[in-house]
C-alpha cells in the first residue's frame, strides 16, 4: 500500500513518544519478538520481524484491519533497538543493518553488515550478535550469482535496443565483469515469463476505443504466405493510455491467430470491452473482432494521413519494434519471449514524452513504485508465486 508521507512522519512522531513514555516496559520476548504497550489502554501489542527483506508485522489494529504498514509500535521498537545498542558501550560500537535483514537461524534483528563475498564480491555478508552466526543476503533472484541490479540493468539495455554483445561489451568493460551473452539471454528467459505472468493479472484501466495493426517478422518457422522464416507480431493499444495490451508473435497471419491475439487481448483487459477497433485492411479482423467483442464497431482501412482513419499511435510503436527486430536480426523461435519483454518494457518501465514522462501503465492506473521498475517487477512477481 502506498503511504502518504505526512502520515507516515505522523505515525513515526507517534512511535517515538509512545517510546518516550514506555520505553522501560517494552520487552523482548525469547522468540525474538517484542511486547509493546498500547498508549491509550492496558492492552499489549506484539511486534516481529518476519521473513527475509519482508518488514514487521504487528498485532494491533493498525495493521490487521487498516493494511498500513507505518505503525507507531513497530517505530517505537526499531528506535528502542537503536537506542539500547547505543548504551551498550561496546569499545568499537557498531550499527545494526538498516534493512533489519532476520537472522537466518535465530530470527533475530541484533545483525550488522559484515563484508561482501561471492565471485564478483556482490553479496552482502551479515554477522548475528545473538547466536554469532554469518549468513549471506538474501537475494531478491535465487540462484543468481550477479547481483540485482546487474541483472535489471541488462534486462534494461537490451529492450532499450542494444545488441547482447554490444551489452556484453559494455558490462565487462565498465564493471571489471565476466558475463556472456548466454548468460543475459538466459536471464531473459528466466524473468520475462515470471513478470509477464505478474503484469497480466493486473487491471489497466482503458478507454473503450483501441487501435490494432500487425509487424512483420523475421522467425524461424514463420511461413507467412509461404516464406519460410517470417512470421506476424499482433499489436492493440488503447488509444486513451496508449498502454500496449497485446504484442503477440505467432507463425502465420490466418484468421486463428488474429481471433487468438483478440482472445488475449479479452484476457488481459479484464473485463473492459472496446466499443471501436480501428484497424487497416487486413480482412482477418473481421473475425478476430467479431468472435471476442461482437458489438464492437471496426473502423477499417487506417492509415497514418487519415484524419477519419488515423491509426498513428499504434503505427509509431511498430516503428520502435521494427528498430528492435534489426538488432536482433530475426527471432529463432515463435515461442521467444522477447515480444512480451518488449511489451513490459514499453508499457512498466520506459517513460514516454508523449504522455509527459509517464508511462502507459501510469496513465492506465498501474503505480510501479522505485526508479529500477524492472527490480519492482521481478520482486513484485516473485511474491505473486
Amino acid at each position: 500500500m502506498i503511504q502518504d508521507n505526512t502520515y507516515s512522519d505522523a505515525r513515526m512522531k507517534r512511535g517515538l513518544a509512545l517510546l518516550e513514555s514506555n520505553g522501560k516496559s517494552i520487552l523482548e520476548n525469547a522468540d525474538g519478538s517484542f511486547a509493546v504497550p498500547s498508549q491509550t489502554s492496558d492492552k499489549t501489542y506484539e511486534v516481529r520481524l518476519v521473513g527475509a527483506g519482508d518488514g514487521y508485522v504487528c498485532t494491533c489494529p493498525d495493521f490487521e484491519h487498516r493494511e498500513i504498514d507505518a505503525f507507531k509500535h513497530i517505530h517505537a521498537v526499531k528506535l528502542w533497538i537503536a537506542v539500547r545498542t547505543q548504551l551498550q558501550n561496546e569499545p568499537k560500537p557498531k550499527v545494526f543493518a538498516p534493512d533489519a535483514i532476520p537472522c537466518t537461524r535465530c530470527g533475530s534483528i541484533r545483525v550488522i553488515r559484515y563484508g561482501v563475498a561471492g565471485v564478483q564480491n556482490v553479496k552482502q555478508i551479515y554477522f548475528c550478535k545473538d547466536c554469532k552466526k554469518k549468513f549471506r543476503e538474501p537475494s531478491l533472484l535465487n540462484k543468481a550469482k550477479f547481483s540485482p541490479e546487474l541483472v535489471t540493468l541488462t534486462l534494461d539495455l537490451y529492450f532499450s535496443g542494444l545488441s547482447l554483445r554490444k551489452i556484453v561489451r559494455t558490462v565487462n568493460d565498465h564493471f571489471d565483469l565476466k558475463v556472456g551473452t548466454t548468460t543475459i539471454f538466459n536471464w531473459i528467459k528466466r524473468y520475462i515469463p515470471m513478470v509477464s505472468e505478474y503484469v497480466n493479472s493486473l487491471s489497466p484501466q482503458l478507454s473503450t476505443t483501441w487501435h490494432a495493426d500487425e509487424l512483420f517478422v523475421k522467425v524461424k518457422g514463420g511461413s507467412h504466405k509461404g516464406n519460410h522464416g517470417i512470421g506476424m507480431v499482433w499489436n492493440i493499444m488503447d488509444r486513451e493510455t496508449l498502454f500496449l495490451i497485446v504484442s503477440k508473435l505467432t507463425l502465420n497471419r490466418g484468421i486463428d491467430d488474429t481471433i487468438a491475439a483478440f482472445r488475449e487481448a479479452a484476457e488481459n483487459a479484464h473485463g473492459i470491452i472496446p466499443l471501436k477497433v480501428y484497424t487497416d485492411s487486413l480482412r482477418h479482423y473481421n473475425n478476430g473482432i467479431a468472435k471476442n467483442f461482437p458489438d464492437a464497431e471496426r473502423i477499417t482501412n487506417c492509415g497514418i494521413r487519415k484524419a477519419y482513419a488515423n491509426n498513428n499511435r499504434v503505427e509509431r510503436l511498430n516503428g520502435t519494434l521494427r528498430e528492435r527486430t534489426k538488432v536482433t536480426r530475426g527471432w529463432k523461435t515463435g515461442k521467444t519471449p522477447i515480444a512480451e519483454g518488449q511489451r513490459i518494457h514499453y508499457n512498466f518501465v520506459k517513460p514516454h514524452m508523449g504522455l509527459e514522462g509517464k508511462t502507459p501503465a501510469e496513465l492506465a492506473g498501474i503505480k510501479i513504485e522505485g526508479e529500477n521498475k524492472w527490480i519492482t517487477l521481478i520482486r513484485n512477481a516473485s511474491k505473486k508465486d
